[in-house]
């Protein structure tokens, strides 16, 4: 005898909205990653002052924006392609 098919449909939906919660905290977390690393090889290039200091010229400062703003469309493109993928 087999059992009801009724709770596993009842199932689906949760593990489809769990699994776009996880797909769009790891986008999350791909573009925290990102940006840190985009820090970090401004730093390596001396680009930004020390810490806890201004960043004087407004050339370094929309530098650092823009590559921050890279980094989150490549997050938003990696989470849009793992949820195209899984779809």
């Amino acid at each position: 005898m087999r059992p009801p098919a009724a709770p596993a449909i009842a199932i689906l939906p949760a593990l489809y909205w769990l699994r776009g919660l996880l797909t769009a905290l790891a986008g999350f977390a791909a573009v925290l990653v990102l940006a840190l690393l985009a820090d970090q090889l401004l730093r390596a290039l001396g680009l930004p002052p020390p810490a806890a200091q201004p960043m004087p010229e407004l050339g370094r400062q929309a530098l650092a924006a823009w590559l921050r703003a890279g980094c989150l469309l490549l997050g938003a493109f990696l989470t849009r392609a793992a949820i195209v993928r899984r779809a």
